[in-house]
Order: C-alpha cells, then structure tokens, then sequence
C-alpha cells in the first residue's frame, strides 16, 4: 500500500528521488519496475509491474473500434515510459511527461493505495483545496458503495 505526500525535487536531468519510504514498501512488495503516464487533472501515474498488467487487461476488454475506448488508450499508452529507479532511489520523469503536469523544481509525490502520482506542488495544493467541500460527500459515497452520482439522487430523494 503506498500513502502520503512527500515534496520532491528534480535535478537537472529531469530525475526525483523516490523518499526513503515510499523505497522501502517498493523493496517490501518488490515493486522495482514503474510505468508512468500521463494522469488525470494534470498529473503522471505511476504504476508498478503488477497493477500496470491490470490496467492493461482492464482496458484490453474494450473494443478496439470503440472510438471514446481508442481515444484513451492513445492519450494513457502514447504517454508510458518504463522506469526503475537507480542505486540512488532516483526515477527519470521523461520531458513529455514532465510538460503534461507542469513538473518543474518541487513536485509532491502522493501514494494512493496501488499507485503513485507525482504533481506539480501548487497544482496539488489547488486540488486538495479545491475538493476540500466536497471531501465528506466523496467519502460518503465511497463508503456506502454508491457511485457520486447515485449518492446525489439518493440525497434528494430521486429513484
């Protein structure tokens, strides 16, 4: 399980190093191969060998002629770069990637369960501030089982 947030920094070779951390649970699960793409809300996924090989037969159930299934598996694989990290606990973030979600200087690196997202560190902070409203209705949501959109007819007693 990866959790938390850590600031990052790249060098001047578009590397971050990986916290002491969120290293040791990659040790721990053996986790030592990442793909990384393009993420939603202008952040980078990042996901380790196991999920990635979800994902892939997740989107692999979709027809190939399915126009809104092809669009997205243009956007997520075109964007994929196969990482590991070095000796140094360090992972090149690749500069298409890097222009995507306007990485430059300090990033935040967020563990979410069964994948990392590497963020522009003011672009997180709008998000977290941005979604800080709606935190409780989300959580309700997620904890009844209701999708969001479900939750909000049941509120307001449509069926």
């Amino acid at each position: 399980m990866y959790y938390g947030e850590s600031i990052t920094k790249f060098d001047d070779k578009g590397r971050i190093t990986v916290p002491r951390r969120v290293r040791e649970t990659m040790d721990v699960y053996g986790h030592a191969i990442w793909y990384m793409t393009r993420g939603f809300d202008r952040c980078v996924f990042l996901f380790h060998r196991d999920e990635w090989q979800k994902i892939r037969s997740q989107i692999g159930r979709h027809a190939s002629m399915d126009s809104r299934a092809l669009d997205f598996r243009r956007l997520f694989f075109s964007g994929v770069a196969e990482v590991k990290p070095d000796n140094q606990g360090r992972i090149a973030v690749p500069s298409h990637l890097r222009e995507h979600a306007s990485l430059d200087g300090e990033a935040v690196l967020i563990g979410v369960d069964d994948h990392l997202e590497l963020w522009n560190k003011d672009a997180w902070r709008a998000f977290v501030e941005g979604k800080e409203a709606e935190y409780k209705e989300i959580a309700a949501a997620v904890f009844s089982g209701a999708e969001s959109g479900e939750a909000d007819n049941q509120k307001g007693g449509v069926q």
